[in-house]
């Protein structure tokens, strides 16, 4: 799988000198590179898509070189054993954003720290910010040996309260062990690429000749090592207590909180074994998340078993299961007394007079505990002092307190040559020991039994208080059946009420729409009356009316009573009307006679210009009317 060579993104260049890299990034070559990818974990992606590839660098790109477009270098540690995939949560993207930094520049302690702080987030339910993960965690920035006011090397994230392991003990193992990740499609290329609009020096965006904006490449977080990051002191990424919020400061108490209520944790040797003091008591020594374990969860299910068990449970248990040990050790006939230890700031153990137990871890990992370091062997005369069996006896039988008298009977308990052995091997301290876990184990398993049964009883409880429930719902639901039978009933009634109503009420809005029609008629008919009235009362009051009783002249002039009924404009206007019928019957008769005096003298010519029916004439000459006549 050679590299596969492209263009560099403009978003990406910053110079092609690496001189103020550190020499072991700038010279480390990947392993995977000589060898071909032997061994090379190749899961980049969350499953089922397919949007990344694990590409293998040539020998010439380290992990601070450029790759092609949208490419960038990762640790396969980060992908193999962190966690980590492609594409990156929302935080995970802003804290590389926020630091300038792409995700190699920073140590794979430090990316481990990113995720563990995010899936602690998610289990104690608050949300992240920017500001709460950095004032969680400060910067502190490797010194590189030789030039090292010049030249710079890995990005680390200290904490500011100790809460979380480091992931890793050594940096061996990673630095080459690395490849470039290369999306496959636009989806992929977009998920670390975005298009901005191009600036100048000066902060104004460019534009083409046609005046379009021009767009370049911007990567949501840089894509190679970057020099600018070191330009800032450390302090600028930093958040003080002031500038969190209420809810950001009380989260990240929580977060202390939940952290310093974990149990305790022995120191081993490099057998696994816990370490002990002069007295024989276990060192102990305060618990943090384990990060490692934290980031192999595989799921919600693991993150929340992984947690549980590092939780203020087993803390709780202990407590409250003190007295039993003090009781189990005063049974055995045993004390122990410790001297202060000698470890100095690393050791503290919580109490000095009693083994610190691990009640979780008992009960949990009961299989996998570590056997406890063997002392020298005591003289058989101290075997009854110590409380241990005598070797000679080859049987022993249960007490009755563990179980029925009939069942120890029937139940004797045999040890084996080699348990014989081992238990003659043991020392007090450590018999005691052994039999103090067996006992805690024990009592666990009975607490858990208890509990179980307790639990069943209870759900019991539950399921009958569920089943007179479930018959009253029965009653109610038959109950509920019936009335809705009647209400049923009762609605088809009403619905044939409700759809009379709604007839009658269309019937009563025609009938009042009639009624203001046949008021508008009947004020029309009163106006009409008032009319008739005024002008009967106006015709009465004249002098001449039908009623009056004609006089003996009318009588003579009119008698035939034609004119009876007439007023006296009429009477007027119709003498006018005869008055001109006379005067056209007198120009119809003149007309007439002077016609038929042309015709009787055909030879004669009659001077007839300006002569009418109301000119006189005398002695030749014709005197026209005066203009009283003419009127």
């Amino acid at each position: 799988m050679a590299e596969e060579q492209a263009p560099a993104s403009t978003s990406n260049v910053d110079g092609d000198d690496y001189a103020w890299v550190a020499d072991e990034p700038r010279t480390t070559v990947s392993m995977f590179s000589l060898n071909g990818g032997d061994g090379m974990f190749k899961t980049v992606q969350r499953s089922p898509a397919d949007d990344w590839k694990a590409c293998i660098p040539n020998t010439s790109r380290q992990i601070c070189s450029k790759f092609q477009w949208g490419s960038f270098p990762m640790y396969q540690i980060v992908f193999e054993h962190m966690g980590y995939r492609l594409p990156f949560s929302v935080f995970e993207v802003a804290v590389f954003r926020y630091l300038h930094l792409t995700p190699s520049q920073l140590h794979p302690n430090s990316l481990a720290f990113i995720r563990a702080f995010e899936m602690t987030a998610a289990y104690l339910g608050f949300m992240l910010t920017i500001s709460l993960f950095f004032h969680a965690f400060h910067l502190q920035r490797s010194k590189p040996k030789g030039d090292a006011a010049n030249k710079f090397g890995w990005v680390s994230l200290k904490q500011s309260v100790k809460l979380f392991e480091m992931f890793l003990e050594s940096v061996r193992g990673f630095k080459d062990s690395y490849f470039f990740v290369k999306p496959l499609n636009s989806i992929a290329w977009q998920s670390v690429i975005y298009q901005g609009p191009a600036k100048d020096v000066t902060g104004a965006p460019l534009v083409d000749p046609s005046g379009r904006p021009v767009m370049e490449d911007y990567s949501r977080f840089p894509l190679s090592w970057r020099r600018s990051y070191y330009l800032k002191p450390d302090s600028d990424f930093i958040y003080s207590a002031e500038e969190l919020s209420v809810e950001e400061l009380s989260n990240y108490e929580q977060m202390k909180v939940f952290v310093s209520d974990f149990p305790r944790k022995y120191y081993e040797d490099e057998e696994g074994n816990p370490v002990r003091d002069e007295m024989g008591v276990p060192v102990t020594k305060k618990a943090f998340i384990d990060t490692r374990k934290l980031l192999a969860s595989k799921n919600v299910a693991e993150m929340e078993a992984c947690f549980k068990e590092m939780s203020t449970v087993a803390a709780k248990l202990r407590k409250s299961k003190a007295d039993k040990e003090k009781r189990q050790a005063a049974v055995l006939g045993s004390s122990s007394a410790t001297a202060p230890s000698p470890r100095g700031d690393h050791v503290d153990n919580a109490r000095a007079s009693t083994v610190v137990v691990d009640l979780d871890d008992a009960a949990v990992n009961v299989e996998s505990q570590p056997r406890p370091a063997k002392v020298a062997r005591v003289e058989q005369v101290n075997a009854t002092a110590t409380g241990r069996v005598s070797p000679s006896s080859p049987k022993f039988v249960l007490p009755p307190a563990i179980g029925s008298p009939e069942l120890v009977r029937k139940s004797p308990v045999a040890l084996s040559d080699a348990e014989h052995a081992i238990m003659n091997d043991m020392g007090p301290e450590a018999l005691k020991n052994e039999l103090a876990d067996a006992m805690v184990a024990a009592f666990k398993l009975m607490e858990i039994s208890s509990f179980l049964n307790g639990r069943e009883c209870k759900y019991l409880e539950e399921r009958d208080s569920a089943k007179e429930e479930a018959a009253l719902l029965r009653q109610s639901l038959e109950q509920a059946n019936v009335n809705h039978a009647a209400y049923k009933d009762r609605y088809k009634l009403q619905a044939g009420l409700v759809t009379q109503l709604t007839e009658k009420e269309k019937e009563a809005a025609r009938l009042v729409e009639e009624k203001a029609m046949l008021k508008g008629q009947i004020k029309d008919l009163t106006t009409e009356k008032e009319t008739l009235e005024g002008k009967v009362r106006d015709m009465e009051s004249r002098p001449c009316s039908s009623g009056t009783a004609p006089d003996a002249d009318e009588l003579v002039v009119d008698p035939n009573g034609e004119y009876k009924g007439f007023t006296r404009a009429a009477l007027v206007s119709r003498i006018f009307e005869l008055e001109g019928q006379q005067l056209d019957v007198a120009k119809s008769s003149f007309d007439n006679v002077v016609a038929q005096l042309m015709i009787l003298n055909p030879g004669v010519e009659l001077v007839v210009a300006g002569a009418s029916e109301l000119k006189e004439v005398h002695d030749g000459a014709i005197m026209s009317p005066s203009p009283d006549e003419e009127d």
